[in-house]
């Protein structure tokens, strides 16, 4: 038997993306046949959002907790025993590592979109995600789109690459109770008005401020009563009060840094539509997450998004005031795309559910533990 060690140290502070990821396999993972008689999940301290972990899984603390880049590089390699195969889940193999590394990785947006991102920022990443792509044993990646990014960008072989995109949690489906939707909506606005959302980091490559603005435009051209909800931290200082003020329209934009599963479930289910402008994902787990409650819901065509969300969510033209103005109105106003929103994304979603994820990642982790 062999002992599978991972980075947890996503699991600690605000549980978002990676984090979330990681949970999710480690709930299923006790499920399933593997070689592994442990697993260590190494954390610099005891993640404030409790995780339930049965056997082999548990965790590991290594201190001292210094910042997380520090611990990553440099604390938990060092500490850390030597693992038969060390899971990376958050883009990145620990530059000190010894043990036989396989890393998670759906970042091609630095080199695709480079207007997105400060030069430093986008020469640390690139050396680093490079670094650790070749380092690993195996990349996984989310989608075909990352796969053929990482061969691109990073020049990895396509036969160390496998593919196994994200997953939606089950508690994402339509609700039919009125009264909870009603009571989250006017957790939003007092007059529990209807809504259009938006759910992710407010980054500049999903143009926040073209979608506040087009928002605005179409309400004062078709006098819709809607409010716009967004959710997710300001990660590059969009300011959307600021925004929505400067554009007259306070009173009708929330921004909200946070939300736990319970509360998106229902924003999902109470938006009229939902809608993530983003330039490039390797994913895009929010409009799986939407489309999965039925909600109609707007993206571009690019990055992973058609693989996943074709034929149900709606592609803007573009990032524009004006692309993202034209598609919010037409799928307000289109029954057929609400419809088909409501009858086939919740069926579309029956195949990204995280049991089946979690079978996959840990039938390649022993595939290659086992070599």
């Amino acid at each position: 038997m062999m002992r599978l060690g991972v980075n947890g140290l996503r699991l600690t502070g605000a549980r978002l993306g990676v984090g979330r990821y990681l949970e999710y396999l480690l709930r299923w993972w006790p499920t399933l046949e593997h070689p592994f008689s442990e697993i260590a999940v190494y954390t610099p301290e005891i993640p404030a959002d409790p995780i339930a972990l049965q056997d082999p899984i548990r965790l590991e603390l290594l201190g001292p907790s210094v910042p997380a880049a520090l611990w990553e590089h440099l604390v938990l390699p060092l500490r850390k025993p030597r693992d038969d195969l060390f899971f990376c889940p958050s883009y990145v193999v620990p530059l000190l590592t010894r043990s036989r590394p396989l890393v998670v990785t759906h970042l091609g947006s630095y080199e695709a979109i480079p207007r997105a991102f400060p030069w430093w920022e986008r020469t640390k990443a690139h050396a680093l995600y490079r670094h650790s792509c070749r380092r690993a044993d195996m990349v996984i990646t989310v989608s075909e789109s990352s796969r053929h990014d990482i061969m691109r960008f990073y020049g990895i072989a396509p036969e160390r690459i496998r593919v196994i995109p994200l997953g939606v949690d089950e508690r994402f489906q339509p609700l039919e109770d009125a009264a909870r939707l009603e009571a989250r909506r006017r957790s939003y606005f007092a007059d529990g008005r209807p809504y259009l959302l938006f759910v992710g980091k407010l980054s500049a490559r999903r143009h926040i401020p073209e979608l506040v603005e087009g928002f605005v435009r179409l309400v004062r051209r078709v006098r819709l009563p809607h409010g716009l909800v967004l959710i997710g931290p300001d990660s590059s200082g969009q300011d959307v009060p600021r925004l929505a003020a400067r554009l007259g329209a306070r009173e009708r934009v929330v921004h909200r840094a946070f939300a736990g599963h319970e509360e998106l479930v229902e924003a999902y289910n109470a938006a009229d539509l939902f809608i993530y402008p983003s330039d490039y994902e390797g994913f895009g787990v929010p409009v799986l997450e939407a489309i999965a409650c039925g909600t109609p819901a707007i993206a571009l065509n690019n990055s992973a998004f058609p693989e996943f969300a074709g034929g149900i969510a709606h592609f803007a033209r573009d990032g524009s005031v004006e692309g993202l103005e034209e598609a919010m109105e037409t799928v307000l106003f289109s029954g057929e795309i609400r419809a088909r929103s409501r009858q086939e994304g919740p069926r579309r979603a029956e195949s990204y559910r995280w049991p089946d994820i979690a079978r996959r990642t840990m039938e390649l982790l022993s595939e290659v533990a086992r070599r």
